[in-house]
């Protein structure tokens, strides 16, 4: 476990999130048989149980990164860097929450992308059944 934050309680909420994260992204990444509109339907049912989680790990990380990045800027001696600099060191120093913070952006839009496309999958599967 890498300490991110100095703050115990705020690495503690780090952790937990990666870990709601984790949960999150797993769920999303299974994969559904298009056929089967049974397992279509449960897979949407889960998806959109499961988005609240990934919008709350979103703010959770975004909360985390904005603090940390503060944190980092106000510990930094900005008499003998440049704005060029002081924004390198401050990426770098806030490396893997920030990470964290924009790969669950894009799995939320996954997760939308995701049931729009198994909606379609659907409708395609009703329009089969009704053409026999």
């Amino acid at each position: 476990m890498k300490q991110v934050f100095t703050d115990e309680a705020l690495q503690n909420v780090f952790e937990q999130t990666k870990k709601d994260y984790e949960e999150y992204r797993k769920i999303v990444a299974k994969q559904v048989d298009c056929a089967n509109p049974v397992e279509i339907v449960n897979h949407m049912t889960e998806l959109a149980s499961v988005l609240a989680l990934g919008v709350t790990c979103k703010a959770k990380f975004q909360f985390l990164t904005e603090k940390l990045s503060f944190q980092k800027c106000m510990n930094l001696n900005n008499e003998d860097m440049g704005a060029t600099e002081r924004k390198i060191i401050i990426a770098y120093e806030i490396g893997d929450c920030s990470f964290y913070n924009g790969i669950c952006e894009m799995l939320i839009r996954e997760c939308h992308y995701k049931i729009e496309m198994l909606r379609s999958a659907l409708s395609y599967n009703k329009q089969e059944m009704q053409s026999l």
